[in-house]
């Protein structure tokens, strides 16, 4: 998938005039020769001297600002914004990252971790749909997303790893979405195991906030839908977000409620796009 942009340049205002001159005297930083004439420096030499008791307290002073600067740069893991720490704050309210990130290697130098391509202080915000990152599990061995271990479809597939991350509405909680990243040595074989989820959903299990794997969604009640499901192949990756409501069912209607929908759309794009330029 590709994404394209636009560049926008900003035009000048109308009421912008011509740059003004400088003045002599005016200005003159580094790489401006300036006139100071016999005069110069006289304010600092002819001001009052300050006394030991006021320079012992700029020195404090100065202490104290450095001191707070280097608290509000020290960079926290997650943060939206490296630096500001308060953004981190939210992880401490969700649960621990369950397994180990799956090994680099010379081909995927980069960590293929959660917390590198989901971080807690980037919640989801598109076309008015709110969701955060809650439950998470990671790990090399792709069987253990399964729904039924006994069908492992990724067995001669060379499954390298995967992501799986469940995000929450917000503000209400009331629509969970399961979403699956698995890693592939090649962009064909991401393609063909995209074909074969998408031909045979309810596949992959879905995880719940606290990380937990949730009971089947009740589809073979003809009553009631399948979960609402998009698989996405992105370069050597394979995108899989799947919503339902929180109470485990995915709506009653002849077709998919809206909400899952918006919910899986958004989740699924969230994945797609980390990995677009992979």
């Amino acid at each position: 998938m590709t994404t394209q942009g636009e560049s926008h340049p900003i035009p000048a205002r109308a009421d912008d005039g011509p740059e003004r001159p400088q003045e002599p005297g005016q200005g003159g930083g580094l790489g401006h020769s300036q006139n100071h004439g016999p005069d110069w420096g006289r304010a600092s030499r002819t001001g009052r001297r300050p006394t030991p008791l006021r320079m012992a307290g700029w020195a404090a002073a100065v202490v104290a600002v450095g001191a707070i600067g280097f608290v509000v740069t020290l960079p926290n893991p997650g943060d939206w914004v490296p630096g500001l720490g308060p953004s981190s704050k939210d992880a401490d309210r969700t649960p621990p990252v369950v397994g180990n990130p799956p090994p680099t290697s010379a081909a995927d130098p980069n960590p293929f971790t959660v917390d590198r391509y989901f971080p807690v202080a980037r919640p989801i915000d598109l076309n008015g749909y709110h969701a955060k990152r809650s439950g998470v599990r990671q790990g090399s061995d792709c069987a253990e997303t399964l729904q039924d271990r006994t069908k492992n479809v990724f067995q001669s597939t060379g499954c390298q790893g995967y992501l799986t991350v469940s995000f929450s509405r917000t503000p209400d909680g009331k629509v969970l979405s399961s979403v699956t990243i698995l890693r592939f040595g090649d962009d064909a074989t991401s393609q063909r195991v995209a074909d074969q989820l998408n031909a045979q959903p309810g596949l992959l299990a879905f995880m719940q906030p606290d990380a937990t794997i949730a009971a089947p969604s009740p589809a073979a009640d003809p009553q009631h839908q399948k979960p609402v499901a998009r698989t996405e192949a992105v370069h050597h990756y394979v995108t899989v977000a799947t919503s339902r409501f929180a109470d485990g069912t995915s709506g009653t209607a002849a077709t998919p409620d809206q909400q899952l929908l918006d919910a899986t759309w958004a989740t699924s794009y969230t994945a797609s796009d980390a990995f677009v330029w992979g």
